[in-house]
Order: C-alpha cells, then structure tokens, then sequence
C-alpha cells in the first residue's frame, strides 16, 4: 500500500510539473498565453471551406476506388444483391396465396 501512495505522490508532483512549465512561467503562476486578442480562425458561415488540390485528388481517387469496388462485385458477384433463387413470377400465385378472400363469399 505504500508503494501505491509513493506511485500516486509521483505522479501527481509530475503532472503539477506539467502544468507550470514553458517559458516565462514560476512556480505558482498560471502558464503565460500569446495568443493575441482576436479571433485566430474566422467564421465561414454559409460558405464553402476551402480545399487543397491534394485533398480534391484525395477524394476523388477514394470514391473511384468506392465505385470500382461497387461495381466490380455487382458484376461479378450479383448474388450477393439480387439473392440466389430465381425471384418468383407474382402472375402465377392465387388469390388463396395472396390472402384475398373469393369472390362468391360475402
């Protein structure tokens, strides 16, 4: 049990290490920002982002692969969509099969 507490003091003396460490920081004192005064991002409502070549020719190269990769296995395999029994022709089943009653009954 005493180990476990030693571990814990460690650790929390490190992480109070963490906190108040950079440049211009002392011991007590909350770490200094530059951040400025003004907004570092600006907002882009109703507008489009902007995007890179390298992330036009990313997209497109991933959804041609999607679609090759759809399409080759529709071509190939259509079973896998379409099932593996011949679908039924509906123009042969019966009223019974369909659940309508006869016409004679009222």
């Amino acid at each position: 049990m005493a180990a476990l507490r030693a571990v814990g003091a460690a650790l929390y003396r490190g992480v109070g290490a963490l906190r108040f460490s950079g440049p211009g920081v002392g011991r007590g004192q909350a770490p200094l920002r530059r951040a400025g005064g003004d907004v570092h991002i600006e907002s882009r409502y109703r507008q489009y982002p902007e995007v890179t070549k390298t992330q036009v020719w990313q997209s497109q190269f991933l959804s041609s692969f999607m679609w090759f990769w759809i399409l080759w296995h529709l071509w190939h395999n259509p079973d896998a969509v379409f099932g593996h029994f011949p679908y039924p022709d509906p123009s042969k089943w019966t009223d019974e099969e369909l659940g309508i009653p006869p016409l004679d009954e009222e």
